[in-house]
C-alpha cells in the first residue's frame, strides 16, 4: 500500500536514508564491529551495506516495499560472513514505518516478514552470531513495533474525532436548516391569518361601495379609498408572504388573532409573573405599521425575552422601542450571565427565528453578551405602501 505523502516528507525521507548509509558503511569500514571471524569490509561489503539501508528513501511511499528491500543487503552480508555493525537500522526503521503508517493487515505481514528474515539470519550464521546481539535486535524490533502501533493508534483516535466533529457540524447544519424551514412556515401560518383578515375587509368594503355607488357617491368613493389602502397593505404582505414562504403546508388549525405591538404590555406582564421584572419604553412618534411588521417586532421581543428566562439568570431586563423615520428600533436587554453559543436553547428556533423575521422587513439584527449581560438589537424597515405597488 502506498501512503499519502508531501514534498517534504519525501525530501526528509531521502535525508534519512542517505544519513543512515553514511553512518552504517563508516561504521563498517572503520571495522568498530569488528569480529575476528568475519571477513574484511570490501567493495561488495559496503555495496550489501548500502543496499541495506537505502529503501528507507521510499519508506513512507511504499512502507512494506522498503522493509522487503532492506532484507537482502542485509542477510547478504550475514551469508558471506561480513560484520553487519549499523545495518540493522534499516530494517527497524522500516519495520516502524509500517506499523505506525501502513494498514494494520501491513502491520501484520511486517511482523511475519520480520520474523521470517531474522530467523534466516539465524540459519544462515549460527556459530558466531552472539546470543547478546540476538536478545538486543529483538528488543529493538519490538521497542518498533510497540512504538510504531502506538503512533498509528494515536493518529486513527485523532482521525476518528475528526470526522466524529465533521458528523456533528453537519447534523447541526442540517438542525439550523429544519429550524429555520420551520420557524418560515410559522410566520407563513401567521402572515396568512393578517391576509384573509384583510381580504375580508375588503370584500366588505368592496360590498359598501357597490351598495353606495348610485345613492351616495361621495361615500361610495370613500368605501373605495379605504379599499385601496387596504388593497395595498395587503399586497405589501402576500410580497413578504412569497418571499418566506418556501415549502407548501396545507394544515389548518384553531388560532387565535396574530399578536401586535399593543399586546407588548401585557407580555412584559407575564415575563413579570414569571419572576423577571422588565422595563419596557417607548421613544419617538409612533408610525402607523402593518400588521405583519408588527407581528415581527412583537416575536422578537418574546424570544429575546423568553431566552432570558431561560437562559440568563438575569436579574431585570428592558425593552426599549424607538420609532424614527422610515424606522423601528428594538433593544431587548439584561443584566445575566453569559447564554451557550447562538444564544439560544439547542432545540429552539432561538436566533434563527428573530433573524428570519427582521430580514422579511429589509432590516439588521444582532445578538451577543456584553460586560453588563446581554443584548438583542433589531431594526425594521417602515416602507411606504407606494413602495410595494408602484403607485402612487
Amino acid at each position: 500500500m502506498s501512503v499519502v505523502t508531501t514534498r517534504a516528507q519525501r525530501g526528509w525521507d531521502l535525508v534519512i536514508a542517505l544519513g543512515c548509509a553514511v553512518a552504517a558503511v563508516a561504521i563498517h569500514v572503520t571495522g568498530i564491529d569488528a569480529v575476528p571471524a568475519n571477513r574484511a569490509p570490501d567493495v561488495v561489503s559496503v555495496l550489501l551495506t548500502v543496499a541495506a539501508v537505502v529503501p528507507l528513501a521510499v519508506r513512507r511511499r511504499a512502507p512494506l516495499v522498503a522493509l522487503a528491500a532492506c532484507f537482502p543487503g542485509f542477510l547478504g552480508l550475514i551469508g558471506a560472513r561480513y560484520s553487519v555493525g549499523a545495518v540493522p537500522i534499516g530494517v527497524l526503521v522500516a519495520f516502524y514505518t509500517v506499523v505506525a503508517w501502513d494498514t494494520r493487515r501491513a502491520a501484520r505481514l511486517a511482523v511475519a516478514l520480520a520474523l521470517v528474515g531474522y530467523a534466516l539470519a539465524l540459519a544462515l550464521r549460527p556459530i558466531d552470531l552472539s546470543v547478546e546481539g540476538a536478545v538486543v535486535q529483538l528488543a529493538l524490533l519490538v521497542a518498533g513495533g510497540v512504538i510504531g502501533t502506538g503512533v498509528r493508534e494515536r493518529r486513527e483516535s485523532h482521525a476518528a474525532q475528526a470526522a466524529e466533529s465533521g458528523r456533528q457540524l453537519d447534523l447541526a447544519r442540517e438542525r439550523a436548516a429544519h429550524a429555520a424551514t420551520e420557524e418560515r412556515l410559522r410566520i407563513s401560518r401567521e402572515l396568512h391569518d393578517i391576509l384573509g383578515h384583510a381580504f375580508s375587509v375588503m370584500v366588505v368594503q368592496a360590498g359598501v361601495a357597490e351598495h353606495l355607488i348610485d345613492s351616495s357617491p361621495a361615500d361610495a368613493r370613500q368605501a373605495l379609498a379605504e379599499l385601496r389602502g387596504t388593497g395595498r397593505t395587503s399586497l405589501a404582505e402576500m410580497r413578504r408572504l412569497l418571499n418566506v414562504l418556501r415549502e407548501a403546508d396545507g394544515t389548518a388549525s384553531e388560532r387565535e388573532p396574530a399578536p401586535a405591538l399593543a399586546d407588548l404590555p401585557a407580555l412584559v406582564a407575564r415575563v413579570e409573573a414569571a419572576g423577571l421584572p422588565v422595563e419596557l419604553r417607548v421613544s419617538g412618534t409612533p408610525a402607523a405599521v402593518s400588521a405583519g411588521l408588527e407581528l415581527a417586532a412583537y416575536r422578537v421581543v418574546q424570544e429575546a425575552l423568553t431566552n432570558t428566562i431561560k437562559h440568563a439568570d438575569a436579574r431585570r431586563a428592558r425593552v426599549l422601542l424607538t420609532y424614527a423615520p422610515g424606522r423601528l428600533a428594538i433593544e431587548v436587554s439584561d443584566d445575566g450571565r453569559a447564554r451557550p453559543a447562538g444564544g439560544a436553547p439547542p432545540a429552539g428556533h432561538g436566533l434563527t427565528g428573530m433573524r428570519e423575521r427582521v430580514a422579511m422587513y429589509g432590516g439588521e439584527f444582532t445578538a451577543g453578551p456584553t460586560p453588563a449581560g446581554y443584548l438583542v438589537t433589531a431594526t425594521l424597515v417602515i416602507e411606504p405602501l407606494e413602495a410595494w405597488t408602484g403607485t402612487p
